[in-house]
């Protein structure tokens, strides 16, 4: 990387973000916190869906004191939809740990940033830099591409990160990050879409000049994808619904959930479960089946629901009248595909 090309980069980012950045609520702001939340939304979910979740949960939570002071189920109540129920989850954790050992004060550098859960080194350089501007780099997906296109580098997310330090400017460090993401996130787009003809960084780009767009950057290894079966049971007596909550680690963590069982059951299966609760079955309708899919695995779910005539308390469930599981129970995407059966 010589000097000329790194000052075009420079000069380019910095008058394309000066001249062209997005109107976003978190970029009228230098308050570590309200970067965080919107950091912490932006992983894997895409800047139109954040933007009403953001500006939510900052009328909701405006600080880190509100944040650790919320109960856990207001804020997966706030997130519902978001998915990846573990980032907000993580952040209440976090939260919690600036208030009580720092005094409610966010950590002001990136080293001191990562002691935190759920802030690995993209945030914590995204924050630090942004609202701080330290001297940092943030290198996520979009970065990785825009920067091994420019330069013609075969190099994994990792192994850009040391060399971004050579690249970055001395003062705006946090427009300097941004910009980047944002050329990313616009034009410099994944093979199929690249708008290179846009792009401000187009004259000096090694993978354009040498047709190299469709192979940079490296792709990453497929992961093995598996698939689990489940049955759903919506069971209920058309007032309330029986609600289970699912574990505090693994998938869909704390979320609430309707009995989800393992494998396809036959109807006499769901029958028989169904009288080993204690509960009497009126009538079993079969609903549509669906699929959810997760970063390395498959659900394929057949459902039913199930009306019974003696709703009664029952260990390891909760019974939710209609209103109430609308209005101050979270449950993921995956369930709310059948809303329609339960409003």
């Amino acid at each position: 990387m010589n000097k000329l090309t790194i000052d075009y980069l420079q000069s380019s980012l910095l008058d394309y973000y000066s001249s062209f950045a997005r109107d976003l609520p978190w970029r009228k702001t230098k308050d570590p916190y309200k970067i965080w939340v919107s950091e912490i939304m932006l992983q894997q979910t895409q800047v139109k869906t954040v933007i009403p979740y953001y500006e939510r949960f900052i009328s909701k939570l405006p600080t880190v004191l509100a944040l650790a002071s919320a109960h856990e189920d207001e804020l997966l109540k706030l997130w519902e939809g978001l998915g990846y129920y573990s980032r907000v989850l993580n952040m209440h954790k976090a939260a919690k740990m600036v208030v009580k050992e720092l005094n409610g004060m966010m950590p002001h550098t990136s080293k001191d940033l990562l002691k935190l859960p759920g802030i690995g080194l993209y945030t914590a350089g995204a924050i630090a830099s942004i609202a701080f501007e330290e001297r940092i780099s943030a290198v996520d997906g979009n970065v990785h591409r825009v920067l091994s296109r420019y330069f013609g580098l075969s190099l994994t997310k990792e192994a850009l990160v040391p060399l971004m330090y050579e690249i970055l400017p001395s003062k705006r460090i946090g427009d300097f990050n941004q910009a980047i993401m944002e050329i990313g996130a616009l034009i410099c787009l994944p093979s199929l879409n690249p708008n290179c003809q846009s792009c401000p960084l187009k004259d000096n780009c090694v993978a354009l000049d040498m047709n190299l767009i469709d192979s940079l950057p490296l792709k990453p290894k497929k992961l093995i994808r598996t698939k689990e079966l489940y049955t759903l049971l919506m069971i209920t007596d058309d007032a309330s619904y029986y609600l289970q909550k699912r574990p505090a680690k693994g998938l869909l963590a704390n979320l609430w959930e309707f009995p989800l069982l393992k494998g396809h059951l036959s109807q006499t299966e769901i029958i028989n479960y169904v009288q080993s609760l204690g509960l009497k079955m009126l009538k079993m309708m079969e609903l549509p089946n669906t699929s959810h899919a997760f970063t390395h695995k498959d659900w394929d779910i057949i459902a039913y629901k199930v009306t019974i005539i003696n709703p009664q308390p029952l260990n390891d469930f909760t019974l939710v009248f209609k209103d109430d599981l609308l209005k101050n129970y979270t449950l993921s995407s995956l369930f709310n595909k059948y809303q329609e059966y339960y409003r």
